[in-house]
């Protein structure tokens, strides 16, 4: 096996190369998505995952020759099974602050790809969106509930692998230039982002009676809220 130049983050990412390592990455069961040589969030944060197990300071890339290609690619390299001592550090802190990246890798994975195309169908509509909570913590949502933004102790947001990994069945999406201001819906914003969720057969908040939530989406009935809070040890 020869890699012939830098995948992952800031990496040259030719198609064989990232190929070969999804290959990899799924032989050793870090890597769920498509052989297909495109180096995309899936790939990623793979790379990561499997970094972590085998050095101090990941960064993201798998370099030709490096102590990553050479502990990845070598035939003894064993299963890797992820613990939470291995994936929630990268979880800490305000996640209203995180990347967009970093907030489309908190979703769960079926609805992940959707937001993505909600994103681009307001883009190319000439509005500026922007995740504003992917995922978020039981703590932050408590803090929501004792202001009023929220009628629940527990929401979608707060959903999470048995490991502690984020799993977030929801999403807070707004223009960067609006957040909640009266020109979201003077612009016609909130109008399209609930036609967007609804192409993408997701529930969109601004359709409930008792409480509009009109940032909000998620791929899950609210009925399935209690069986998402035991799913997540919660």
């Amino acid at each position: 096996m020869l890699l012939r130049n830098s995948v992952g983050e800031h990496a040259k990412n030719w198609p064989d190369d990232v190929e070969l390592v999804q290959m990899l990455l799924k032989k050793i069961g870090v890597y769920c998505g498509k052989v297909d040589g495109d180096c995309g969030l899936k790939t990623k944060t793979a790379i990561l995952d499997f970094q972590r197990t085998v050095m101090e300071k990941p960064d993201g890339r798998v370099d030709p020759a490096g102590y990553t290609w050479t502990t990845l690619s070598h035939p003894s390299v064993k299963p890797v099974v992820l613990t939470p001592s291995t994936t929630k550090g990268e979880w800490s802190g305000d996640s209203s602050q995180w990347t967009q990246e970093k907030k489309l890798a908190s979703l769960d994975s079926d609805l992940r790809p959707k937001v993505e195309k909600i994103l681009k169908a307001l883009a190319d509509a000439s509005f500026q969106p922007k995740i504003f909570f992917g995922w978020r913590s039981v703590q932050v949502q408590l803090e929501l509930f004792k202001k009023g933004n929220t009628k629940v102790k527990f929401s979608f947001h707060n959903a999470q692998k048995l490991d502690g990994t984020p799993n977030a069945y929801a999403a807070d999406i707004v223009d960067k230039r609006w957040a909640w201001g009266p020109e979201a819906e003077k612009n016609g914003f909130w109008k399209a982002l609930g036609k967007s969720a609804k192409d993408q057969n997701l529930v969109w908040g601004g359709d409930w009676k008792g409480f509009t939530d009109v940032a909000h989406v998620q791929n899950k009935q609210n009925s399935e809220l209690k069986a998402v809070k035991t799913e997540s040890g919660l």
